[in-house]
């Protein structure tokens, strides 16, 4: 794990969300972001071919074809 700092205009972020009235809040809400983006991340990695499984769907369509 690691930490990390950002900056946010907190008051910008309270307009648009005044449920995030902590650094607490502000701090889970941030970290939610994070996760939810790397479980997209791993999603899309695992939707992924390897480059074994092109090859051989490569290879299978050529001698369906010829």
């Amino acid at each position: 794990m690691c930490m990390v700092s950002i900056n946010i205009d907190e008051a910008a972020l309270r307009n648009m969300r005044p449920d995030l009235d902590t650094t607490a809040a502000i701090r889970l809400w941030a970290q939610e972001l994070v996760d939810h983006r790397m479980q997209e991340m791993r999603i899309e990695d695992e939707e992924t071919m390897s480059i074994d499984d092109a090859l051989e769907m490569t290879l299978a369509a050529v001698r369906e074809e010829w």
